[in-house]
């Protein structure tokens, strides 16, 4: 009797599958050359620099075993279109979206956690409120009500002008309404590429499957580590966060539209006509702005808790705006019915604008947005502070003690009014002859970021300027070492540029550590310089009328109008820097790959603040990495391993996707990662969702080796303490010195070999190093010798039996 197998016989076990070594290579950004990554390096610099030297051919690596190669070529994701470079002037949403994810910790169902995302969503819906303002502002009052007027010092000949006076002011004002709707239908249409451009990947799990595990992470307790939401299987394909974004924006886009069109009639009908009907109108778009404010993923929650198990998926509320196209149908219909409501009834118009200069309700809506930006923050202030203030001395090791998403917050923000404030002055000055800045009116709050604007670069130029100087005079780089001894029998001019190399290396060194910290802590001195000049320009706006007070107030005015002036020469100055931008990105293919390193960066995370952020591309290169692996490893009939070779952004899609793979198959991988900035930048600025601990989730891989340069800004140490296994590492190797100098060099130096200084590469060149052969070796090696590890022990009480998948109670 056989088996099956030729030459088997019975109780034979069968023979052994060959193993096969498939190594994945992600690269960084950049545009991939598929051919020379395939190709092991077949050209090595044996001597000189980046502007001449000397090479060779690079000796074929035959010792260690088969490997077939593959090459991951996702950078082209980040290059995209021209049209691409318009979100330079989104720049604010981007960065908004960065800011919900940057929470310094990621309590469970926490009200820290909770208190902090409803102020980062109050901070994305004021931008929505402050972009649909601007346009409004600049078609309904500046172009309508104050140009709209014969008696009004505006360029009599200009069309828009023209137009604005032809109709009546109602009339002109309903109309004039369609421009902001318009914008924010555009803004919309163009957000819709979120599942075009980047989602036609197969999903890794079901939106069922998903939402159940994220439910069960957020109910264990008793000890157990609650997975971090990256290490959740479908993440990336079912974004929870976004849930509900794109009506609440709709929505309050279309509100700031409706209360700008009701207020003017309203204040007119309750001093002369009958305003039922406005009043009712006003009342109605408040009451849809609050359950717009309060919004959130709370009320869109399909999984509960039943009796302690996870039971059938159920709405937890009939919250009104769950039903997306019925919440927009309604603030549509609240947005007409403001339009027919100032336009339908006759009203003296020309005494209307007597008792206000500019649109009723114009200024209250700005000071309305700044206020809730300020809420916002604080909120986010708090819900930071209460998050490392239980952890001892987890505040001293958090960027920033927890507040670098506030202090970003305030930037984005600040970048959003620079818009506002540049398009407002600049119609300003095309409306009003010879581009008086001042025969027209805009609200306070663009007056004041004009004004507060330039003070906020000079005195940040001040500051920068100063931290440099002493730093350069203390030469912080320098402390606690010396130079190498000089040989006595060498050139005195090469001796003194030896010294000069070594204190430049010695610089690059310090600067690699210290170049993010520098950083934040910029980014933290602007947000304090916006936030305290701020509140000094509305302080000075706001100087009381007293005998006493009036000449201080004359001469705050003064002040003011100066600064708004050079702020608004600095503004328009700025928008014509974006547009040339912009025309180098679409018309130079190179400025679009430098485009996007930003947008690598930018546009990582998923939607969570503002619909109008850009797509992430992390939603299409995570899952397909996942499926690759998971493909390879399972295939029938195979026994494969993987190492996974991943450079810079390319080791963040590595690792991420490691988090999603099953972890039955981690054992038959390895990773390899170059330049890698998951530790310093991701850990660093994202402590809540990739945090250090979640390293140890990839325990069970068979091997994990980080190497960084000393002088690379952008990597650093990933592993830390999940190296003390000995299956991790992290490799430190030295820049400025001959990778493959024998014996290896530890200070830079020059010699007849290498007659010139090796040049710092720093976060270049790694996959081409000589000293990474041995190590990719060695890696390939031992997976080629990797066995399954012993299964885990089973529970005593799971022996007899299994049971029912119980979720804790509350009160245990």
């Amino acid at each position: 009797m056989d088996n099956g197998t030729p030459g088997a016989h019975v109780g034979e076990p069968p023979s052994p599958r060959p193993v096969e070594l498939v190594e994945l290579v992600i690269p960084g950004t950049g545009v991939v050359d598929r051919e020379e990554v395939l190709r092991p390096p077949g050209v090595r610099q044996v001597s000189g620099d980046d502007s001449a030297g000397w090479y060779r051919p690079a000796e074929e690596d035959t010792d260690g075993p088969r490997t077939v190669r593959e090459v991951y070529d996702w950078p082209r994701l980040l290059i995209g279109g021209a049209g691409r470079a318009a979100w330079l002037f989104l720049l604010p949403f981007l960065v908004i979206n960065l800011v919900t994810w940057m929470q310094p910790r990621l309590p469970e169902r926490s009200w820290q956690g909770s208190l902090y995302s409803f102020g980062a969503r109050l901070l994305g819906l004021s931008l929505t409120v402050m972009l649909v303002g601007v346009f409004g502002q600049a078609a309904m009052d500046q172009v309508v009500w104050q140009c709209g007027a014969e008696t009004a010092e505006c360029v009599s000949g200009n069309f828009a002008v023209t137009a604005a006076r032809e109709p009546d002011t109602g009339t002109s004002l309903a109309l004039a309404a369609l421009a902001p709707l318009i914008v924010g239908t555009l803004m919309a249409f163009s957000a819709r590429d979120a599942k075009r451009e980047y989602r036609p990947v197969l999903r890794t799990a079901s939106r069922e499957d998903y939402e159940q595990a994220e439910e069960e992470d957020r109910h264990r307790r008793n000890g157990h580590r609650t997975r971090r939401p990256l290490e959740v299987r479908g993440f990336w394909e079912h974004n929870t966060r976004a849930k509900g974004l794109t009506t609440r924006h709709l929505c309050a886009g279309l509100l700031t539209v409706a209360m700008l069109l009701i207020v003017p009639p309203l204040q007119y009908d309750l001093r002369e006509g009958d305003a039922t009907l406005a009043l009712a109108l006003f009342v109605l778009t408040l009451v849809i702005a609050v359950l717009v404010v309060i919004d959130g993923p709370y009320f869109r929650a399909s999984y509960v808790q039943r009796d302690g198990t996870m039971g059938e998926p159920r709405r937890r509320l009939r919250w009104p705006l769950r039903y997306a196209k019925g919440a927009v149908g309604g603030c549509l219909a609240v947005t007409v019915g403001a339009m027919v409501c100032s336009a339908v009834p006759d009203r003296d118009w020309d005494a209307a604008r007597e008792r206000s200069t500019m649109l009723p309700g114009m200024g209250a809506e700005a000071n309305y947005v700044v206020i809730a930006q300020g809420v916002g923050l604080v909120l986010m202030v708090i819900a930071c502070l209460a998050m490392v203030r239980g952890e001892t001395g987890s505040a001293s090791r958090t960027t920033l003690y927890g507040l670098l998403g506030p202090v970003v917050g305030v930037l984005a923000c600040f970048v959003g009014w620079l818009y506002t404030a540049a398009f407002s002055l600049w119609l300003q000055g095309w409306l009003t002859p010879d581009g008086d800045p001042y025969a027209a009116l805009i609200p306070r709050a663009v007056q004041v970021v004009a004004a507060a604007f330039p003070l906020v670069v000079l005195l940040g130029v001040a500051v920068g300027a100063v931290a440099a100087a002493c730093t350069a005079l203390h030469r912080p780089w320098l402390r606690n070492v010396s130079p190498p001894a000089p040989d006595p029998d060498a050139d005195p001019d090469d001796v003194l540029d030896n010294q000069r190399q070594w204190k430049r290396l010695r610089f690059a060194e310090y600067a690699g550590v210290r170049a993010l910290i520098w950083y934040d802590r910029g980014l933290a001195t602007l947000a304090v310089l916006v936030v305290l000049l701020t509140c000094a320009m509305y302080g000075a706006y706001w100087v009381g009328d007293g005998s006493w007070l009036a000449g201080v107030r004359d001469v705050m005015v003064d002040v003011l109008q100066q600064l708004t002036t050079l702020g608004a020469v600095i503004l328009v100055g700025l928008v014509a820097v974006a547009v040339f931008a912009v025309r180098a990105v679409v018309l130079r293919p190179e400025m679009r790959r430098n485009a996007g390193l930003a947008w690598a960066f930018g546009a990582f995370w998923p939607r969570a603040a503002h619909p109008f952020t850009p797509a992430a591309w992390a939603v299409r290169t995570v899952p397909e990495l996942v499926h690759r692996i998971e493909y390879l490893l399972d295939e029938e009939g195979r026994d494969r391993r993987l190492l996974i070779q991943a450079h810079s952004m390319g080791s963040v899609i590595a690792v991420a996707a490691l988090w999603q793979v099953r972890p039955d198959l981690r054992w038959r991988i390895a990773l390899l990662t170059t330049g890698s900035p998951v530790g310093v930048v991701f850990q660093r600025h994202y402590p809540g969702y990739a945090p250090a601990e979640s390293v140890h989730a990839l325990k069970a891989l068979h091997a994990w080796i980080n190497i960084h340069r000393t002088t690379d800004v952008l990597a650093g140490p990933v592993v830390g303490s999940a190296a003390e296994d000995g299956t991790f590492e992290d490799v430190e190797w030295k820049d400025g010195v001959d990778p493959a100098a024998e014996p290896a060099m530890t200070e830079p130096g020059r010699t007849t070999g290498q007659p010139v200084f090796w040049p710092l590469e720093r976060h270049l060149a790694y996959r081409r190093a000589p000293r990474l052969r041995p190590i990719r070796g060695r890696l390939l090696d031992a997976l080629a010798g990797a066995q399954p590890p012993p299964p885990p022990a089973v529970p005593p009480s799971r022996v007899n039996g299994g049971h029912r998948h119980r979720l804790p109670s509350r009160s245990e």
